[in-house]
Order: structure tokens, then sequence, then C-alpha cells
């Protein structure tokens, strides 16, 4: 007994029939997607750009060499960095954050992120068109000056630093605090640093000898040796509008005292100091006849000192750098 397919399975063979001939028609090939894919309608959003930050070294010394660490940008598009800036946060006073252009480091402004919030940051923004292009890759140094001068505590643990990045379309108004999903540098600190010491006052007498002042640097707690050091010593003249080209001083090199008459800034030569050496620098000052104006106590001069090294050379009017600030001496005129 012969059986005849029923009414549904006649359909599916006709509608295989009917497909098979379309593709005869085609020369048996299957159509290729457009090129274009679903943005052919241009619907499609354009890329996501993503952030990445990377680090030459993975421990910050406050005070140390500066620390160079690369910021990398994927998936940008020229028309998106025209519109679009980073936004660095560092999570430390920072004495300044550099950027590489052209062969050479240039200065970023650095903003704290909101005045009246104690767990602000330090924000410096970056443009990421740069001459008509998306930067994909930006070479950044941070210097960080030594945070305790004066404070000696050898027990100090490290600490950690963080270093943030995101996206900014408004450079006026970033964000307080980064997100979640920021790009992150989390650095250790050793605590390493240095103390300078120098006397608070010293007394002398108007075209009288001598006196001597010294400075000592100590680098007081941490493992690591801080090197190519120099101590720089600056005089000024106690009054507003005077001048320091009759005053007579000297520094100590090596045993020997050389002449700085009509100088107001001296350097010392390179030196290192390990874990709590120290190093002592000698300076002799004389005051002039009649300095003082016959006025009691009156400041005759002033002499500053703090660390410097050769990537932060310091001014010489008030020099800083390595040490957070310059530490100073008032000499008074005796009477």
């Amino acid at each position: 007994m012969t059986r005849k397919p029923g009414p549904a399975v006649a359909l599916m063979v006709a509608a295989s029939v009917l497909a098979m001939t379309a593709l005869a028609g085609c020369g048996g090939r299957t159509p290729e997607p457009s090129a274009k894919g679903p943005s052919a309608s241009g619907s499609a959003s354009a890329p996501h750009p993503v952030i990445r930050l990377s680090a030459d070294g993975d421990t910050l010394v406050p005070g140390g060499p500066p620390l160079p660490f690369h910021l990398s940008v994927a998936g940008l598009t020229a028309e998106q960095a025209k519109r679009r800036q980073v936004a660095l946060y560092i999570g430390i006073v920072a004495q300044k954050v550099q950027i590489r252009e052209n062969g050479s480091w240039h200065d970023l402004a650095l903003d704290w992120t909101n005045e009246q919030d104690d767990n602000g940051e330090f924000v410096a923004m970056v443009p990421l068109s740069y001459r008509g292009n998306a930067r994909t890759q930006l070479d950044l140094r941070m210097f960080t000056a030594d945070q305790r001068t004066n404070s000696v505590d050898a027990t100090t643990s490290a600490a950690t630093v963080t270093v943030a990045a995101q996206m900014a379309e408004d450079p006026r108004s970033p964000d307080i605090h980064p997100s979640a999903s920021a790009a992150r540098l989390l650095l250790p600190i050793d605590p390493t640093h240095l103390t300078v010491e120098v006397p608070e006052i010293l007394r002398a007498t108007a075209g009288g000898p001598p006196v001597e002042w010294s400075v000592r640097v100590r680098n007081a707690a941490g493992k690591l040796t801080r090197s190519d050091l120099r101590i720089a010593v600056s005089l000024a003249p106690g009054e507003i509008g005077g001048s320091v080209r009759r005053l007579h001083w000297s520094i100590n090199r090596q045993g020997h005292w050389s002449d700085l008459t009509g100088r107001s800034h001296v350097e010392t030569d390179k030196f290192d100091l390990a874990p709590g050496q120290s190093r002592t620098v000698r300076i002799r000052l004389a005051l002039p006849a009649g300095a003082g104006g016959g006025s009691s106590d009156h400041v005759g001069a002033v002499l500053f000192a703090a660390v410097t090294a050769p990537w932060w050379p310091s001014d010489p009017d008030q020099p800083t750098g390595v040490t957070q600030n310059a530490q100073g001496t008032n000499i008074l005129v005796a009477r």
C-alpha cells in the first residue's frame, strides 16, 4: 500500500525547489555581506578609547630622581582627540609634571581639583590632539620634593602613591576624583628623606671678626643611597632693597677657605649619602662696618641652604629642589 505525502510535506518540498532555483540563477554563489557591515547606516558608535599607564621604575623616592612614566591611548580617532583631554591625577605633592614633546621636556600646569576638599588631588590636563593627530603615546615624568626636611622618623613604613588617568571632554571641570575604571599606577614610596639643619640665629659684630655658619644634611631614613646631591647656599641682604656685594663670606672646601665676596649663591660639588650618613658645609661671614644702622637686633644678612641635584637646579635667589623648603638663618648685628 502506497502512502501519499500530506499537505505540510508538499509545501516543504515546494519551498526547497524554489530555493534551489534562486541559487541557480545566482551562479551557485551565496550573497556576500556588505563590506561596511552594520556601520553602513552610520549608526554604529566610534571606537572606545582605552588608556594604559606604565612606569620605568616601581618605587618613588620623594626628593629622588624624577620618575618617568608613560601613557598610551588605543582606539582614539583624530576626530575624537580634538575634543578630548586626559586628566592625570597625582596622589602626592608633585613639584612638577613634565611631558616630552619634540625631543624636550615641558612643564604641565598642575591644579588642585577641589580647594574645599581635604581629599582632593593635583590634576594635569593633557590635550589628546597634537598638530592635528591623535596622541597614542605620551612620555611623562614626575618630580616630588622631599616631604619632611626637619623631622626624623626612621620607623616610617613605605606608603603607596596613586597616579590615575581618565578621559575628560571639558578641561575646565575635571572630575574631583577619577572613577574606579580609570587607569592607575600604584607606586610604593621609599621613606628615604634628607634633613637639613642650620643654626636658628647667629650674631655678628659690624666690622668685627667673621662668624661661622654650618649646614648639615643627613640621609635620615629609608634604604636607598641618595646620589648626585649638592648643597646650595644663598646669601641675601637683611633688608629689602639691600645689597650683599660688600659682605665678606667664604666656604670651606676640603680644609681651605674659598672667598665668595661679591657673589650671592654657591653650590658644593656632587656627593652621595648612604642611609644614616651626613655631610656638613661650613660658611664664614663678616659684616662690614656700619652694618645695622645703629639699631639693636638688626638683621644684617640671611643665609639659606637647600639640597639640589643635577636634574633639579635651584633658584639662586631662593634655593629649592630635592628638599621641600630652604632652611634659613638670620645674621643679627650684635651690639
